[in-house]
């Protein structure tokens, strides 16, 4: 079976948290997965664009060329 919209640990969803809730997420296709710990949490925005440390819109530390540590 496939999901209407998208898909988050095997549950259908109507939207991935992309710019609210406690964790941010991004989509790959239609599944949802986590932004990086490192990236800093954006109010209103995208906070990752991808699953790495260098994938963050802000860095919640520093960052160390392209990473966020």
């Amino acid at each position: 079976l496939s999901c209407r919209h998208y898909s988050r640990r095997g549950v259908c969803v109507a939207s991935c948290s992309f710019t609210e809730g406690e964790t941010r997420e991004f989509a790959h296709g239609t599944e949802c997965f986590e932004c990086h710990p490192e990236c800093e949490r954006m109010e209103g925005g995208i906070t990752c664009n991808g699953s790495g440390a260098d994938t963050c819109t802000r860095c919640a530390h520093y960052r160390d060329g392209p990473h966020c540590v």
